[in-house]
């Protein structure tokens, strides 16, 4: 049992201008996708989830105060106040208060009709977009349409905003020399730079008056000449000369390098803080900073050293929303850790519009599966479990929690499965938290565990389970069949050089300093950089060959390409070959060639070591053999398909909470 007694600031109360925050935990403004339709159902369950679980002040997600520039949530629909009162009045009994961000974008997102939209100038955007320079017409319309969007938030019983000004957005652009090449009275001095940003902070604390809070979230661009930190301290400092702003929240980045804005695994706790400490450091009002922080004991010491007063938690409490309540209540040990992969979240955002969690099934679908939902079966079953990898131990947590006995059956001597290899490489030790997280809860929970155990059909049928979940998870595929050519399997496959990424990270002797190696990858997740680094970090030059037309394409929705590729040319010699196939394997060399490309255009590349980062193959022998036999048999996780950490816990919880 861990206490909270050492936690010397965090749950104290804190007060932004005329409102009382509980605690100094706070959500920062983060979308996710449940808003597409205005505040409803699905919206307010998440963010009451988070409140019941104890969080200070929540920031909802950025709301689009103006048409030319769209956005999940837009804060000029007709039904946006009767929802945000929907909102208040089913998270006021938590006592977490609310705060909305106001947001335009710039020249960053298309206008809701599909055109361009306003922007600062004709200076494209990051995703190429060409905005439509504002007339000062158009910028006293905006600047009212930030009024008008914080009146609506006042009406609906909110407790303030905050005025987007960073992470490259219409104010960041205003303020940059990057995009700002207006020679009116809002471009070139850096006076006129901050204009439009002063003069609608000035008409929203004039419009909203002194009992609303407002704030305004600033940060420093990663461009080379863009906005920094002194720019920065220098706004902070006018608008707090002019009462203009109740607190500063302070951020990095923007859309120049996406990963600094919500740093993954490779980062360290609290990795934003030598930037945006520095800006917060000539604040008097309330300063709120994010980075990657996971525990409230994290938290803590941040408060404690001064840098901040509040700070945020949004990927720590989206994994488990009782983060707060739990480590008050003595429990920090089990809070469900967010292994900041940005899989689910920022990922979920990019490739299927909504965001989801890779260790949290019940995101975004709390109303009928949160956790508190769960209840005691009154008919408890014998549930037999085989397999102890994430998909096997969720299902077994969660029929523990709902009150069967409940087997688990692993043949390795250890639980974690495949986590227990992935873990082992560079930048991917906090993958192994969620494993370590759910064994203990399991044994916390009263799950028999039988490690280093075998079983047989007739082992399996002699136990008489009520219900029989198969979790055995898959093996590499070294068959060598590749996805770009069907027909044709790679030559050479069977000799001793050729490895599959569970050969080479397990394997204890390591390649010699030198040494070449190419990396095919079919699957396109972060499994093949993982592999690109662990050689590397041995000293060998490796190249990378995938048949799809970039780098690992399901890693560009997390973010985590660009710092792994920056790892890479500081290790040594590294090359991409997209759109390429492996033809053959030689004892010290690879024949490829590209795409649609004929026997003539082959090349040959050095390759000491072959790594074959291929579809795995699933293990459901003995689903197969059982299948005609048992009614309640349920197949999950890899075994099932060769997928992912996300797909196989949410497998295992789905299938938990189908025992009847």
């Amino acid at each position: 049992m861990n206490s909270a007694s050492s936690l010397q600031r965090v749950f104290e109360p804190i007060t932004i201008g005329r409102v009382v925050i509980p605690n100094r935990v706070v959500r920062a403004a983060h979308d996710t996708g449940y808003a597409k339709a205005g505040i409803g159902e699905d919206f307010i369950a998440y963010h009451v989830s988070r409140a019941k679980g104890g969080c200070g002040l929540t920031i909802l997600e950025a709301g689009s105060v103006h048409s030319s520039s769209r956005l999940d949530l837009a804060l000029f629909r007709d039904d946006i106040v009767p929802g945000f009162r929907q909102l208040m009045d089913a998270v006021r009994p938590y006592g977490m208060r609310i705060f909305q961000q106001l947001w335009h974008g710039g020249n960053l997102y298309p206008a809701y009709d599909g055109g361009p939209p306003l922007a600062v100038s004709d200076i494209p955007g990051y995703w190429g977009v060409v905005g439509r320079p504002m007339s000062l017409a158009e910028i006293a319309e905006v600047r009212q349409a930030f009024v008008t969007a914080a009146l609506a938030c006042q009406q609906g019983g909110l407790d303030g905003i905050e005025i987007h000004a960073c992470h490259g957005y219409l104010f960041h652009q205003f303020l940059s020399p990057c995009y700002n090449n207006r020679s009116d009275q809002y471009g070139g001095s850096f006076d006129n730079r901050c204009r439009f940003l002063l003069e609608t902070m000035r008409a929203v604390r004039a419009a909203v008056g002194p009992e609303f809070a407002v704030g305004v979230r600033l940060g420093a661009s990663q461009a080379p000449g863009g906005i920094g930190e002194e720019e920065n301290k220098l706004i902070l400092r006018r608008l707090e000369d002019e009462g203009l702003i109740d607190f500063v929240d302070v951020s990095k980045g923007d859309y120049f390098r996406m990963d600094t804005m919500v740093g993954s695994m490779q980062n360290p706790t609290g990795y934003e803080l030598p930037s945006t400490a520095d800006i917060a450091s000539v604040a008097k009002v309330p300063r709120i900073v994010s980075g990657r922080f996971r525990t409230l004991e994290e938290v803590d010491q941040v408060l404690r050293t001064g840098e901040a007063d509040l700070v945020s938690m949004v990927r720590a409490q989206i994994a488990d929303p009782d983060l707060v309540r739990k480590t008050r209540e003595g429990r920090a040990d089990q809070v469900r850790p967010c292994i900041a992969c940005n899989q689910g979240c920022i990922g979920g955002l990019f490739r299927a519009g909504s965001m989801g969690c890779a260790v949290n099934p019940a995101v975004g679908v709390e109303t009928s599966m949160n956790e508190d939902l769960i209840e005691r079966s009154a008919y408890p079953k014998r549930v037999l479990i085989l397999g102890g990898g994430p998909a096997g131990m969720e299902a077994a947590r969660i029929a523990a929690l709902q009150g069967h006995k409940v087997t688990l059956v692993e043949a390795q001597p250890v639980l974690g499965g495949a986590v227990n290899i992935a873990r082992l490489a560079p930048s991917l030790h906090t993958l192994g938290d969620i494993t370590y997280w759910l064994e203990a809860e399991i044994y916390r929970l009263g799950v028999e565990v039988r490690l280093s155990t075998y079983m047989s059909e007739d082992d399996i049928l002699a136990e008489a389970p009520d219900v029989f979940i198969i979790a055995t998870g898959s093996t590499p595929r070294m068959d060598g069949f590749q996805i770009a050519n069907p027909g044709a399997p790679i030559e050479g496959v069977d000799q001793p050089h050729v490895l599959s990424s569970h050969d080479l990270l397990t394997c204890a002797k390591p390649l010699r300093q030198g040494s070449t190696a190419l990396v095919l990858d079919t699957v396109g997740h972060y499994e093949a950089l993982a592999v690109v680094e662990f050689l590397m970090k041995q000293g060998v030059s490796v190249t990378y060959l995938t048949s799809a037309p970039s780098m690992t394409p399901y890693v560009q929705s997390t973010w985590r390409d660009v710092p792994a590729l920056e790892r890479f040319y500081a290790l040594g010699q590294f090359e991409a070959l997209v759109r390429h196939q492996l033809v053959r394997i030689g004892a010290g060399s690879c024949h490829v060639r590209p795409l649609q490309a004929g026997e003539g255009q082959t090349r040959e590349i050095d390759a000491d070591a072959v790594v074959l980062v291929t579809q795995n193959q699933s293990l459901r022998s003995l689903y197969d053999s059982l299948a005609d036999r048992r009614e309640r048999l349920l197949l999950i996780g890899d075994a099932l398909s060769p997928r992912d950490v996300q797909v196989a816990i949410a497998e295992g919880h789905w299938a938990a909470r189908s025992i009847t």
